[in-house]
């Protein structure tokens, strides 16, 4: 009989497991749906090369992206495709409301590395005669 009392005095040591695991692979299936959501960045692969600038810049910057869909984007705005010629007007606009502040201007360029050369010179030529500096921007190489 003593056995028998001893057995119902214990207390029960072991969890349940399963609704915490539930738990969990929901929340991985939340995050794994939302996290290409919030990450709409433009996705572009730059150039890599060894140049490291020294100078720290404390000017903010226009940004222009050129994806390898020859699509640009001024900040995060989508302008145009470049295989059409309407980009020009929507792209000075938006260049000239950015030079709204004091000068100097400054932009930096990043294509991506499957866009030809020829495809920049015109953006390159549209910033020169808008008086803006530009950075041509590359991803730096890991040594």
């Amino acid at each position: 009989m003593s056995s028998w009392h001893s057995q119902e005095n214990e207390s029960i040591s072991d969890i349940n497991m399963t609704p915490f695991v539930d738990v969990l692979l929901v929340l991985l299936v939340i995050f794994m749906v939302t996290a290409p959501i919030i990450n709409q960045a433009i996705q572009i692969e730059l150039p890599k090369d060894s140049y490291k600038d020294d100078q720290a810049q404390e000017l903010d910057p226009l940004r222009v992206v050129i994806n390898s869909d020859k699509e640009i984007f001024v900040g995060d705005s989508k302008i145009g495709d470049l295989n059409r010629k309407d980009w020009v007007e929507g792209f000075q606009t938006k260049v000239g409301a950015w030079k709204q502040g004091s000068g100097p201007w400054f932009a930096d360029v990043e294509a991506d590395e499957n866009v030809a050369y020829g495809v920049l010179i015109p953006i390159i030529a549209r910033l020169k005669e808008m008086e803006v500096n530009l950075n041509l921007v590359i991803q730096p190489e890991l040594n």
